[in-house]
């Protein structure tokens, strides 16, 4: 039995639609191309894809509302309903210009640069929030959801998403799609998976096994080129944006030993010693992209990126605008300044207001630290946990990568910072939350949206593929959740100097 569902916002009407009576609310609006935020997965416990049924009505999940009869839904003002495509930049399109696509697909963002495959040249790129993130904002909740529905609707969404992207860059650079030449995708292992067509669900159980490692071309199906390049992973959880990026940000010949880090809803670490690539990933969880934190959001206009303390609170958002929420850099320079105003102890407590003499107390009320009295917005002691568990596994797993090599953190010659988090965050709130060891503080260098930089140089170039080939072939594993080292390492990082 069907239903009609009408879809509103700010009181105006969206669009009609029918949905299956019985059938998940979230899930039907998904069709309709409304992707409202859903970090847990659909499961209930974020709280962050609430919509109304009446104008007036009290919000409810759309994970938990059930169709039923015909049904008007308001949406949200604040919302990723329409942040598919969120940016856009156009540069002068070449003469002659032979254009491809490269694309990163993170588990929150996607990137796609149109690019001159004669010249590497950049023509326009395009960005958006990736559209799966109704399912889960990370791959574990994504690949459950593969093993119990099966990977077809995440992979409609995102290949659909790919299209609109490129339609974009094409159009504001007067390219027709249909002289698109080639493409090709750097993206964790999952998310590859996911545009190739290929089921994830292997990767959810042990011994997480892939049914492609990639380095090979595939067809990715209807509105994208026929013949799509797909980067190299290396595992499971360590996938072609890593080797995309060691490429691009020229690993492979920085001063070893060295150090490359991505940081997303996992932490990529690859500690590269004698020619060797040793790589793991920590199951960070998606703290660090504002998901799953009371007031956290993705980087957007309004979003808190940087917190500090002189003499009082402040803080600065995207745009300048009043703020929405807290991103992920902002979450992390909160946390430092907890700590180093002694209203969050070596434990990961925050202390209540009569416990410290500091002026911070003025801030702190009924369990939470006020970044914003005025917007409502504030870290919980939960959330501070999840930073803390966040921050344990990914400083856990480079000293089990020290240990292995039998290699001191003071001995690191190079510390590259990738992804959009790396790239953004303030690298002494990383010392001082002891996400890092101090002495990578100078020779940290950033390197930006190095995936996709890396996408690029492979669809450019045949001599790009056969480097990264090569790097592939020394690259070494480690398991880091049967491993003892990491197990006693994550303990021991997570308390706070």
């Amino acid at each position: 039995m069907t239903s009609n569902i009408n879809i509103f916002r700010s009181g105006n009407f969206v669009c009609g639609m029918q949905g299956t009576c019985g059938e998940k609310l979230s899930e039907c609006l998904v069709s309709a191309g409304v992707f409202l935020d859903a970090p847990c997965g659909g499961k209930g416990r974020c709280g962050k894809c609430l919509v109304q049924l009446s104008p007036q009505g009290k919000p409810v999940l759309a994970c938990q509302t059930l169709i039923e009869n015909e049904m008007n839904v308001y949406l949200p003002d604040e919302s990723i309903a329409e942040a598919v495509i969120e940016t856009i930049t156009v540069n002068e399109t070449p003469q002659k210009a032979k254009a491809g696509i490269a694309a990163d697909i993170g588990t929150t963002t996607v990137v796609v640069h149109l690019t001159d495959i004669n010249t590497g040249t950049r023509i326009a790129t395009t960005n958006g929030i990736n559209s799966q993130r109704i399912f889960g904002a990370d791959v574990i909740s994504r690949i459950q959801y593969c093993i119990e529905n099966g990977h077809e609707p995440l992979e409609k969404l995102i290949r659909e998403q790919l299209g609109l992207l490129i339609d974009t860059v094409c159009s504001a650079s007067s390219i027709n799609k249909r002289d698109i030449s080639g493409m090709s995708i750097a993206g964790n292992t999952i998310m590859q998976h996911l545009a190739a067509g290929l089921s994830p669900a292997g990767m959810g159980i042990a011994p997480f096994t892939p049914l492609s490692l990639f380095g090979d071309y595939y067809s990715a199906g209807e509105g994208l080129p026929e013949r799509i390049y797909f980067a190299p992973a290396i595992s499971a959880y360590v996938g072609g944006d890593i080797t995309a990026g060691m490429l691009a940000s020229g690993f492979a010949d920085e001063a070893e030993p060295a150090v490359y880090l991505d940081i997303g809803t996992n932490g990529e670490i690859v500690l590269k010693n004698n020619g060797v690539y040793y790589c793991c990933a920590a199951a960070a969880g998606p703290a660090f992209e504002g998901a799953e934190i009371t007031k956290g959001t993705a980087v957007k206009p309004g979003a808190i990126y940087q917190v500090k303390w002189e003499d009082d609170l402040g803080f600065s958002t995207v745009s300048d605008l009043p703020s929405c929420g807290i991103c992920g850099s902002g979450l992390l320079d909160a946390l430092a300044v907890l700590l180093d105003t002694g209203a969050v102890d070596e434990t990961g407590r925050l202390l209540n207001s009569s416990e410290t003499e500091h002026i911070i107390k003025n801030y702190i009320n009924d369990g939470k630290f006020l970044l914003s009295k005025e917007n409502d917005i504030y870290l919980t002691a939960g959330d501070i946990r999840k930073l803390q568990l966040a921050k344990a596994a990914i400083a856990a797993g480079i000293q089990t990568l020290l240990q292995h090599t039998g290699i001191t953190a003071s001995e690191i010659k190079s510390f590259i910072l990738a992804g959009g988090f790396g790239s953004y965050m303030n690298i002494k709130s990383a010392v001082r939350t002891g996400l890092i060891p101090e002495s990578f503080l100078p020779v940290t260098r950033v390197a930006g949206n190095a995936a996709g930089d890396g996408a690029e140089l492979l669809l450019c170039s045949g001599e790009a593929r056969e480097k990264i080939e090569d790097i592939r072939k020394n690259c070494i594993y480690i398991e880091l959740s049967s491993d003892p080292v990491f197990n006693n390492q994550f303990i021991e990082q997570m308390m706070f100097s």
